[in-house]
């Protein structure tokens, strides 16, 4: 914990901005369209969809159950710097354990957990991930992704210090119909100095970019969590 602390000093400055998905409003369905039906709404004919499919779909409205399985899945490897010391190691299942507790904070998820592994198909394309997460008897599917982008500018002008910015997207796809209800893009910017314990500078830049994943993950959390909070239950 006192390693962690540390990682988390190493940002002298940071700037975060978080982008998410709005609920409709209530006056978007009164089109009068019929809203249940048999038919899925995404067919298994591969191609595009027909209009009247597009209607259907642009006039779902989204039901869940009153509480939720979420699976995770991580699009994004970063396994090298996962296994390059311990702290890593730590540092990394401290960020899961603390992104799953915010996801269980919802009164409508019972369990957040990552789809595991052998399920998750070779083609990440979204009708096989939705088998994948039925399998598991999973509700809904969280699948997201990182990026962090380095400042080279900032070496020059002192050869200790980076500056950098880590951005986390975020996808939910209701398992049932298909659909997907929310998205959410979480920005934190850092800059981070080198510190004596660190062994080279990159392992500076790669702790404090997975340090302001942490955060992002958090915000992405926290605002799936306001969002689900006004879907209508089953």
């Amino acid at each position: 914990m006192t390693k962690y602390l540390i990682i988390v000093i190493t940002i002298l400055a940071a700037g975060c901005t978080s982008v998410g998905t709005t609920h409709r409003p209530n006056d978007y369905y009164n089109s009068g369209s019929k809203e249940e039906s048999d038919e899925p709404l995404f067919g298994l004919t591969v191609g595009t969809l027909a209009d009247k499919d597009i209607e259907r779909i642009l006039n779902y409205r989204l039901k869940l159950p009153a509480k939720n399985r979420i699976a995770i899945l991580k699009l994004t490897n970063e396994s090298y710097w996962r296994y390059y010391s311990n702290d890593f190691t730590q540092l990394n299942d401290s960020i899961v354990a603390d992104f799953i507790g915010q996801l269980r904070k919802s009164p409508r998820v019972y369990d957040a957990s990552f789809l595991p592994s052998m399920l998750v198909p070779e083609q990440r394309t979204v009708p096989y991930l939705r088998e994948a997460a039925a399998r598991y008897q999973a509700d809904l599917l969280l699948a997201y992704r990182s990026n962090c982008r380095t400042f080279e500018k900032y070496k020059f002008i002192d050869p200790h210090e980076t500056k950098a910015y880590c951005t986390v997207e975020a996808v939910l796809l209701d398992v049932r119909s298909g659909i997907v209800p929310f998205t959410v893009v979480s920005t934190n910017e850092f800059t981070a100095r080198k510190l004596q314990s660190d062994t080279n500078f990159n392992e500076t830049i790669k702790k404090a970019e997975i340090t302001a994943v942490a955060k992002s993950l958090n915000e992405a959390a926290s605002q799936l969590n306001s969002f689900l909070t006004n879907i209508g239950t089953m």
